[in-house]
């Protein structure tokens, strides 16, 4: 069975719809394959939480005000925009975008009959319990055997506003060891957001001490720069020092040296 059959199909597999042989060989892949078992786990705890939520049904009133506010911010927009051609996950992205409309709806709503501070509580959980799910799979798929899966990982973590250390640990260990160079790249610039992380700022000073890759070496220095970290002036010397730095690496140091001092 083929990754595409059972993604396109991984909703009727949870809702028990498919033929008992059908249903029996979309487990046996899910248990052979753990992109695709992420890719249930993700579905699953979403219909979870939209089952263990109580819809609230608007007044008339509400519904009134909601599409009158609803069309004024319609006329407020000034243009539309296309959404991008969706590849063969489709329905997976089609899934997200409901699930984000629901929730919004869900707290819109559920706003009209019970307090504000247990509809923010309940919302609050949900998010909570998103970002758990989005740094499982972050996690999970960093260590996947294929390079486009880890970079994928690499761009789920650049979603999560506030990386615990797990996240941040596991960007440096793909931006230092991964064996595909576009991956370690990735790692790189996704860490940029966290400049001013002293965890971060320790394994980029590190790193550049040891980088061989002129790529990377100039994408540890521009990291530095921008976290003006002055423990950079060494290596940034180092490399200036080193004959087989490429010309284009020293300038780029030397320039680095000028903006941090």
């Amino acid at each position: 069975m083929h990754c595409n059959f059972f993604e396109t199909h991984i909703i009727e597999y949870i809702e028990g719809s498919l033929p008992d042989e059908v249903q029996r060989q979309m487990e046996a892949h899910m248990k052979s394959c753990n992109s695709c078992k992420i890719s249930h786990d993700e579905t699953l705890v979403l219909f979870r939480d939209f089952e263990a939520v109580d819809i609230v049904t608007p007044s008339s009133e509400l519904r009134w005000q909601f599409m009158e506010d609803l069309a004024a911010e319609k006329a407020t927009q000034g243009k539309v925009v296309s959404l991008p051609q969706v590849q063969p996950n489709y329905w997976k992205y089609a899934f997200q975008i409901a699930a984000s409309v629901l929730l919004l709806f869900i707290g819109f709503f559920m706003g009209s009959s019970k307090s504000t501070a247990q509809a923010s509580e309940e919302i609050v959980a949900l998010q909570a319990e998103t970002l758990q799910l989005k740094e499982h799979i972050t996690l999970a798929l960093m260590d996947n055997s294929s390079a486009s899966k880890r970079i994928q990982a690499v761009n789920y973590s650049e979603e999560i506003h506030q990386p615990n250390t797990k996240i941040l640990n596991a960007l440096i260990e793909r931006m230092n060891n991964d064996s595909n160079v576009n991956v370690r790249l990735a790692a790189a610039e996704a860490l940029f957001n966290y400049s001013q992380v002293e965890l971060v700022q320790d394994a980029f000073i590190k790193a550049l001490h040891l980088e061989k890759d002129p790529s990377l070496q100039i994408a540890m220095i521009q990291f530095l720069v921008k976290a003006q970290d002055k423990r950079a002036l060494e290596p940034f010397q180092q490399l200036l020092d080193m004959p087989e730095t490429p010309d284009f690496v020293k300038a780029q140091a030397n320039l680095g040296m000028s903006q941090i001092i």
